[in-house]
C-alpha cells in the first residue's frame, strides 16, 4: 500500500481530476464506521477547500457528517471488491457530484469526483442570460440541489431541500399535489416534470425536470422566469375575452375604417341584418352600407335619428371631439317583427378613424323596462289610493276617537257639577266606563291589524266547544238586536262540537261578522246566523261553515271588491253614521286566512249581505275534548286587612288608582316609581314583609321584567315565592311570554279590571 501511495503521489499529484485513496474502518461486527483519507491530490484538496495536510488520516464523517450514501458505497468497494459509480448532492459544497470508487485491496479503495454541473456549463451560461437557473434532482433521496443561478431566479435562499418543500416554498402548498403525481411518474421513468406557477412576488416561474443521459440516479432541470411571456399571453387572452364577450352580447361586430370609408364584418350571428346582402361587406363602403341598412331595416320614425348619429361624417365629427363611444337605441324590422337594437361605435386606439361597430338585440330588456314602468305606475296609483284611504281613515279615526273621548270628558264634568246627586253621578260614571270600553276596542282593532300585517300574531290551540261559542255570540247580541227591533236567529247543525283552535281569534271572527250585520241592518230587518258541519274534511279535522245573512243596507259592487282592505269604508254614507274603525272585516279576513279557512261575501245595495266562512278545525279527541273551566271570580269578597302590597308604576295617577282600590279591600300599600326603587325597597325590609308586588312592565330606568329578575336573585328566603303580578298595556302573547320568562307569578292587563285583579291576589296570597 505504501508503494501505491507513493506512486499515486508521483503520478496524480498535478492531475486536474480530483483523486483520493481511503480505507473504510469497521466495528467489531464488521459494519462500516467511517471513511479515512490516506491520500488525495491537489485537485481534491481544492474541491474541499482544504490543504494537503488537513485531511490525511481524518474520517469523512468525523469532519463533515452528512449523507451515509458515501459510506455504503465506499464499503462495497473496499470490503466487497465492487466498483461503484453514483451521483449525489453535496450540500456542503452546493454541488451535484459524480463519484467513481473502485477497490485496491482489502479495506482500501480509490475514488474520483466530478462536478456534474461542469458537464453542462455552456447550457448553464445560456440559461443565465435567459433568466433561467439550473438545479439537480436526486431520485434516491427525492431532494433537489439549487445552483446559485436557480436560487436567484426563484428568489429562494435554499440550496438543498426536498422536492415537496421546494414546490411548497416557491408556488404554495396548494400546488404540491399537482407536482407530486408527476414526480411519481418521473421516478418510474414515465416522463418529465413540467409545471408553471406564480410566485409570492407575482412573477411566473416554469419548473421543468428531465432524465439525464446514461440512466443514473440524478437528473437536472431548469427554473425559468416566464413573467413576460405570461403577461403577453394574459394580455392577448384579455383582448380575446373582450372580443368573445362582445360577440356573445352582440349579434354583429363590424370593423369600420372611417377614413377609408370601408366596413368589414368581424363576427356575425343569426339575426345580423345584411349577412346575406347582395353586396359583400368586404367590398362595401361604410357610407353606402349604413344608408342601405337604415332604408331597409330601421323603422321609419327612427331613420333620421340613426343617420344623424351613425353616418360616416357624424362619427368622424364625434371622435374628433374626443368621444370614446357613440351609442343609440332604435327599432328595426327583422323577419316580420319589430325589435329594439342597441348600436355602439367604439373607437379603437390610434387616430380615431377606426372603430368597432357592435349591434345588440335589447328587445327583452326594453320589454322588461316597459313592464317595470307599467308596474311602477300601478304601484304609484296603489300608493296614492292607499294614501288617500289612510287620510280618510285618519279623518274617521279622529271622529271615532273624539266621540268616546267627548263622552268621557262631558260626563266627568257633569258628575263634578252634581256631586250631591248620587244617582246622577253613578249614571255618569257608568257611561264613562262604556265610552272607555269603546275607546279600548278602537285601539285593539288598530293594534290587531298592525300585528297581523307584521306577521307577529301567533295562534293558540285551546279546547273549544263551537256550539257553545255560537250560543255565546247569540247571547252577546240578543239584547242589542231586540233593541233595534231585528229578527235575530241562530241555527246550529254540528256533529263534532269539540275542536282545538284559538278561542279568542275564533270568537273574534264570529263577533266581528255578526256585529257588522246587526250594525248595518235597520229596524225591522233580519239577521240570521247558521253554524253547520260539512262532510268534506281531511282526516282528523272538521269542516265548519259559518253563514251570517242580513237584510241590511248592502254594499256597492265597487266597495264589495275592497271590503276586506284596510282603511276602506263604503260610499253609501252608512259607515259615517256608525262607530268603529272600519277595520273589523280586515281583521276577520286575516284571522280566517291564519286559520287556513276562506271567507266569501255576496251583497246587493238595499237588499243585504251574506258572509260565508269555511274553517278547517282540528277535532278534539279524548281528554282534549274537556275544555278547562275559566277562572271563577269569588262571589264572597275577602278581607285583606293586614296584607301589604308594593305598587310599582312610573305613572302617578296609575299608582293612585291602584292604592285607592287596594285600600277598599283592606290592603296597606307602599309605592315605588321605578323598578330599581322597587328592588331597593324589597331588599331593605324583612323577609315576607310584602305579601305581593304589583309591577308595571314598562318603566324608564328599569323595566318590570328586569326588576323581577333582580328580586328573584336576591339572597333572602322570600325571593322565589313572593307573588309578583305584572301590569301591562301589552295584551298580546309576547307580553305574557315576557312576564313568564322574567319569573312573574301572573299578569293582568291595563285598563285594570278590579275583579280580575282581586281574584289574582286572592289566588296567590294565602289566608292569614
Amino acid at each position: 500500500m505504501e508503494e501505491l501511495l507513493k506512486a499515486s503521489a508521483t503520478l496524480l499529484k498535478e492531475s486536474p481530476q480530483p483523486f483520493g485513496i481511503a480505507h473504510v474502518t469497521i466495528d467489531d461486527e464488521g459494519k462500516p464506521l467511517d471513511i479515512v483519507y490516506d491520500y488525495y491530490n491537489a485537485s481534491m484538496a481544492a474541491m474541499t477547500g482544504s490543504s494537503l495536510s488537513d485531511l490525511l488520516g481524518k474520517g469523512v464523517y468525523d469532519l463533515w457528517g452528512g449523507d451515509t450514501t458515501w459510506l455504503d458505497y465506499f464499503y462495497q468497494a473496499a470490503h466487497e471488491g465492487r466498483t461503484i459509480e453514483f451521483e449525489t448532492a453535496n450540500e456542503m459544497l452546493e454541488e451535484f457530484q459524480h463519484v467513481c470508487v473502485f477497490p485496491i485491496q482489502e479495506g482500501y479503495c480509490a475514488f474520483t469526483i466530478e462536478d456534474v454541473s461542469d458537464w453542462i456549463s455552456p447550457a448553464h451560461l445560456s440559461m443565465e442570460q435567459a433568466d433561467s437557473g439550473l438545479f439537480f434532482y436526486d431520485m434516491r433521496t427525492k431532494r433537489v440541489l439549487l445552483t446559485p443561478s436557480a436560487k436567484e431566479v426563484c428568489g429562494i435562499d435554499i440550496t438543498y431541500t426536498s422536492l415537496v418543500d421546494f414546490v411548497s416554498e416557491a408556488f404554495g402548498a396548494e400546488c404540491v399535489e399537482k407536482v407530486r403525481a408527476q414526480a411519481q411518474a418521473f421516478r418510474n421513468r414515465a416522463g418529465g416534470i413540467y409545471f408553471e406557477g406564480r410566485l409570492s412576488d407575482g412573477r411566473w416561474l416554469r419548473f421543468s425536470l428531465h432524465h439525464a443521459n446514461g440512466g443514473h440516479q440524478f437528473s437536472y432541470g431548469f427554473l425559468e422566469d416566464i413573467t413576460r411571456t405570461k403577461e403577453a399571453e394574459e394580455q392577448s387572452s384579455y383582448y380575446f375575452d373582450i372580443v368573445d364577450s362582445l360577440s356573445r352580447e352582440n349579434f354583429a361586430l363590424y370593423l369600420v375604417d372611417l377614413k377609408e370609408d370601408r366596413v368589414e364584418p368581424y363576427r356575425l350571428r343569426e339575426g345580423a341584418a345584411g349577412r346575406d346582402d347582395a353586396v359583400p361587406f368586404s367590398e362595401a363602403e361604410y357610407s353606402e352600407t349604413i344608408d342601405r341598412y337604415i332604408a331597409t331595416y330601421v323603422v321609419e320614425q327612427d331613420r333620421e335619428r340613426v343617420f344623424r348619429d351613425m353616418s360616416r361624417d357624424a362619427l368622424l365629427s364625434r371622435f374628433a371631439q374626443g368621444a370614446k363611444e357613440v351609442a343609440l337605441n332604435y327599432q328595426r324590422k327583422y323577419n316580420g317583427d319589430e325589435q329594439y337594437v342597441e348600436a355602439r361605435a367604439i373607437r379603437l386606439e390610434g387616430d380615431g378613424t377606426k372603430v368597432v361597430l357592435a349591434a345588440r338585440n335589447v328587445t327583452q330588456e326594453m320589454n322588461e323596462q316597459l313592464r317595470q314602468r307599467s308596474a311602477l305606475q300601478s304601484a304609484l296609483e296603489l300608493a296614492e289610493h292607499a294614501s288617500s284611504a289612510k287620510s280618510t281613515f285618519l279623518t274617521n279615526m279622529s271622529h271615532d276617537f273624539r266621540t268616546p273621548m267627548n263622552s268621557i270628558s262631558g260626563f266627568a264634568n257633569i258628575a263634578l257639577d252634581h256631586l250631591e246627586d248620587t244617582s246622577r253621578v253613578r249614571d255618569c260614571l257608568h257611561k264613562i266606563i262604556l265610552s272607555s270600553d269603546h275607546l279600548l276596542n278602537l285601539v285593539n282593532d288598530i293594534l290587531d291589524v298592525s300585528r297581523i300585517e307584521s306577521g307577529k300574531l301567533s295562534l293558540a290551540e285551546d279546547p273549544i266547544n263551537v256550539v257553545e261559542l255560537a250560543r255565546d255570540a247569540e247571547n252577546m247580541f240578543a239584547d242589542k238586536a231586540a233593541a233595534q227591533s231585528l229578527d235575530f236567529t241562530l241555527d246550529v247543525a254540528v256533529t263534532h262540537p269539540h275542536v282545538l283552535s284559538d278561542t279568542l281569534r275564533l270568537s273574534q271572527i264570529v263577533v266581528n261578522t255578526l256585529g257588522n250585520a246587526i250594525k248595518f241592518t235597520p229596524a225591522g230587518g233580519m239577521v240570521a246566523m247558521s253554524l253547520r258541519e260539512s262532510d268534506e274534511a281531511r282526516r282528523g279535522f272538521g269542516s265548519y261553515i259559518i253563514t251570517v245573512r242580513d237584510t241590511g243596507c248592502g254594499m256597492t259592487p265597487e266597495f264589495l271588491s275592497k271590503v276586506f282592505d284596510p282603511f276602506e269604508r263604503d260610499g253609501l254614507g252608512y259607515a259615517n253614521k256608525t262607530e268603529g274603525t272600519g277595520l273589523g272585516m280586515t281583521i276577520t279576513k286575516s284571522l280566517v286566512d291564519l286559520l287556513g279557512g276562506t271567507i266569501e261575501v255576496e251583497s246587493e245595495v238595499g237588499r243585504g249581505s251574506v258572509f260565508t266562512i269555511a274553517l278547517p278545525l282540528r277535532l278534539a279527541e279524548g281528554p282534549e275534548a274537556d275544555a278547562p273551566e275559566g277562572r271563577v271570580v269569588p262571589v264572597q269578597e275577602r278581607d285583606f286587612t293586614g296584607c301589604r302590597v308594593l305598587v310599582v308604576d312610573d305613572d302617578d295617577l296609575s299608582r293612585e288608582i291602584l292604592v285607592e282600590i287596594l285600600k277598599g279591600y283592606g290592603f296597606a300599600s307602599d309605592e315605588a316609581r321605578d323598578g330599581d326603587a322597587a328592588v331597593q325597597k324589597i331588599a331593605s325590609v324583612a323577609p315576607f314583609y310584602y305579601d305581593a308586588v304589583l309591577m308595571d312592565m314598562r318603566m324608564p330606568r328599569m323595566d318590570g321584567d328586569e326588576a323581577t329578575r333582580v328580586i328573584r336573585a336576591l339572597d333572602r328566603p322570600d325571593a322565589a315565592s313572593l307573588p309578583i303580578i305584572a301590569e301591562t298595556a301589552d295584551a298580546f302573547e309576547e307580553g305574557y311570554r315576557r312576564a313568564r320568562d322574567a319569573g312573574m307569578t301572573a299578569l293582568t292587563t291595563k285598563p285594570l279590571k278590579t275583579q280580575e285583579l282581586i281574584a289574582l291576589l286572592t289566588e296567590h296570597i294565602p289566608e292569614k
